[in-house]
């Protein structure tokens, strides 16, 4: 258990959901973790599922991929998969699959709320790093719209003639 808690504190660092806190606090949440194995095809979770748990992968290597199987991700360790799952009730929005053999530490959202209940420190520092990656997802994605609004300026239709329809 040990190697469990230093892998963890230490993985914790890196995920931005947990920026900021204790190592005490980040042992409180291990508490309440599974460690999980995958191997090499197996998926951890399919589009459209209930979204209840995070995943912090440990090693190996994930494939995201939409509905329809198209590769649109991979991710590498140390990093979180599906936070967004503990606040949300909303499905999956993709498919995750072990490009590799993988370990990953599995965060279910009731035991991650009756964590957050009991440290309300801890709470209040990773709440303001939900709004901190929220905005970053919301500028990433304001990004993107301007870069395709120049893409569809350049092919000679102004952007206000192109609607949902015709996107």
């Amino acid at each position: 258990m040990n190697s469990d808690v230093s892998q963890f504190v230490d993985a914790v660092k890196l995920v931005p959901l947990f920026s900021g806190l204790q190592p005490t606090q980040a042992v409180a949440l291990l508490k309440v973790c599974e460690r999980r194995a995958l191997k090499a095809g197996e998926a951890l979770c399919r589009f459209g599922d209930r979204s209840e748990k995070m995943y912090i992968l440990l090693s190996g290597e994930l494939s995201v991929r939409t509905a329809d199987d198209t590769q649109i991700a991979k991710i590498s360790p140390v990093a979180p998969v599906g936070e967004m799952g503990l606040f949300t009730d909303e499905p999956r929005s993709a498919t995750v699959v072990a490009e590799s053999d993988a370990t990953l530490f599995v965060l279910g959202k009731y035991q991650f709320e009756g964590v957050m209940r009991k440290n309300r420190d801890m709470e209040v520092i990773i709440s303001r790093n939900v709004i901190a990656t929220l905005a970053q997802r919301i500028r990433e994605s304001n990004e993107e719209l301007n870069h395709l609004r120049g893409l569809i300026a350049d092919q000679g239709a102004p952007p206000e003639e192109v609607t949902e329809e015709g996107a």
